[in-house]
């Protein structure tokens, strides 16, 4: 009887820690995924504002030929 109630601590022991492995490496991803986020987002804006603003008549030649 003491026998398996070892048996059975030592299971739940292991499935304790195997859990909280799992926890952690789930963490570690949200958090990669949110810097690769913030990454890419960083670099889009640096795009858009490297581009020169264009003038109302440049807007307005490109509206007529439908570029858009």
């Amino acid at each position: 009887m003491k026998m398996l109630a070892v048996w059975g601590v030592s299971i739940m022991v292991a499935l304790f820690i195997g859990y909280m492995y799992g926890k952690s490496r789930a963490e570690t991803k949200i958090v990669e995924k949110q810097v690769e986020v913030v990454k890419y987002v960083a670099q889009k804006r640096a795009k858009i504002q490297a581009r020169p603003n264009a003038r109302r008549d440049e807007l307005l030649e490109l509206m007529r030929a439908g570029r858009l």
